[in-house]
């Protein structure tokens, strides 16, 4: 239905659980959530493998609605989110949605810390929440190193370099929020306490490993405020006598449909931003691509966030893991924001900056040099050497191919300065000259990582903390290989 707005999934719980739900786990999807209005098909807190998911405790439908939560219980920030009084309004006007959801959630947790009144869900769901997580923000530069991969190496150092800067923007302001207090406190606002740099990441991890986005529609309670001042203004309006009753009610009638019509249509249809939700239950549901016919939703009229199973995975025995699609992800943003790796991941990639391709290309499968000045004599020039070049399971992504069009097809086959596919034997050369280039680039890891491990690069104990980390990177290492390997067989080739 129109009215139940699709929310694209960034949730990820890939908390390590210690051990099996415990009996105020167990509680969590029954007692406790009846009690803050949460619908739920039977289901429980559970581990696999040692990950905490959802697991069902009955047989469940194809397609399920398993869950739907109260709109109140979650945490939410749109663009036009207004200040909160505890904050201050510089920091969150420049605040992205993460650091914005970090902050409502430090807030309720040092709620939860002053003992101040939280409700039964918000407090179970504070229990529940990791510790701490394995993502690559914490991992030291020789285990980012272990993965081979430039691409995310920077990711994460673009990430502490933002983290950092967060951390003191949001420590400075805190504290000269706290010696201007004395008056709002009087008032009951107590300002949000200077957090230290370890909350506020774990704050952001949180956010960034759980919450997901969707349309910034508007809401049934605030329409409903809307409709009841209108309605207000219409019986003033008929006592004083400006209004006859029908064109009153003809008048509230029309508010009533404009609200409805903007909050669920317009925003459909409309670039409006995005509300990002943080949502108490909805946050314990895994990943996997293969669900990609789950949804998030945001049920207007039932003021609720819900979750339903992929219609196209089946009836869902008991004790089997609940699973939903966090989106498109590849495993670079599943490593990095959520901790884990997704082997087989269908939405991965191998990215390579574009003058590392131009040398795997000219290696693999030379071409007449004086081609490149065709790169610069493009409609849209592909000068740009540290532009970032694709390669996927199915072959060369869009820059991957114009590039060897350029190169290696004659002046007659191309079209639109090669981003737009040739004949059938011009389309082969590409993809050839593109596999031939993925082939040397999957050699030189396959050569590089096998050097390192014969330097006793990747030694370490098997209990440790960073040989974990070092896991981690070995697997996200072999996925990426993978992907290369895929990628040339689609081009017709073969590692070798």
């Amino acid at each position: 239905p129109i009215y139940m707005l699709a929310f694209s999934s960034l949730i990820a719980s890939r908390a390590v659980a210690p051990t099996r739900a415990n009996g105020g786990d167990a509680l969590f999807f029954g007692e406790r959530a009846a009690r803050a209005g949460v619908s739920a098909l039977p289901v429980r807190i559970a581990t696999f493998d040692g990950i905490r998911g959802v697991e069902a405790a009955e047989a469940l439908d194809a397609g399920a609605r398993v869950l739907a939560v109260p709109a109140a219980n979650a945490l939410q920030v749109t663009p036009d989110s207004p200040c909160p009084r505890w904050v201050d309004p510089k920091v969150w006007r420049s605040a992205a949605w993460d650091l914005r959801l970090a902050l409502l959630l430090l807030r309720v947790k040092q709620q939860a810390e002053r003992g101040e009144g939280l409700n039964e869900a918000r407090a179970a769901w504070l229990d529940l929440l990791p510790r701490s997580f394995d993502t690559p923000l914490y991992w030291s530069d020789a285990d980012l190193e272990a993965t081979g991969y430039p691409p995310l190496i920077e990711a994460v150092a673009k990430q502490r370099a933002l983290w950092s800067k967060h951390r003191a923007e949001v420590a400075a302001s805190a504290r000269a929020m706290g010696e201007q207090a004395s008056g709002e406190a009087e008032a009951g606002v107590q300002p949000l306490c200077a957090p230290s740099g370890e909350e506020l990441d774990w704050a952001l991890s949180c956010v960034r490993s759980r919450a997901f986005s969707g349309p910034a529609s508007g809401t049934l309670k605030a329409a409903a405020a809307q409709l009841g001042f209108a309605g207000l203004l219409g019986l003033v309006s008929v006592v004083g006598g400006f209004l006859a009753p029908q064109q009153a009610v003809d008048g509230v009638s029309v508010v009533g449909v404009s609200l409805v019509f903007s909050d669920v249509v317009a925003s459909r249809l409309l670039a409006r931003g995005k509300r990002h939700v943080l949502c108490p239950y909805l946050d314990m549901l895994n990943h996997a691509s293969s669900r990609s016919g789950s949804r998030l939703e945001y049920d207007y009229f039932g003021d609720a966030f819900g979750a339903s199973l992929d219609p196209a995975a089946g009836p869902v025995p008991p004790g089997a893991e609940l699973l939903i699609s966090y989106g498109d992800r590849s495993n670079d943003q599943l490593l990095q924001y959520y901790g884990f790796v997704e082997a087989g991941n269908p939405h991965d990639s191998f990215l390579v900056d574009q003058q590392s391709f131009l040398l795997a290309l000219g290696e693999a499968d030379p071409y007449p040099k004086e081609r490149l000045r065709r790169l610069s004599q493009a409609r849209v020039p592909l000068t740009d050497n540290t532009a970032a070049v694709s390669l996927t399971a199915e072959g060369g992504g869009p820059r991957a191919m114009q590039l060897a069009r350029l190169l290696f097809l004659a002046e007659a086959d191309l079209a639109d300065d090669g981003a737009s596919p040739s004949s059938p034997a011009g389309e082969e050369r590409a993809r050839r000259a593109v596999g031939a280039a993925a082939a040397l680039v999957w050699k030189q890891r396959r050569d590089s990582r096998l050097e390192a491990a014969g330097a006793g690069f990747a030694k370490g104990s098997p209990t440790d903390a960073p040989s974990r980390h070092r896991g981690l990177a070995r697997a996200f290492a072999a996925e990426k290989e993978r992907v290369l390997e895929r990628c040339v067989a689609a081009c017709g080739g073969r590692c070798e």
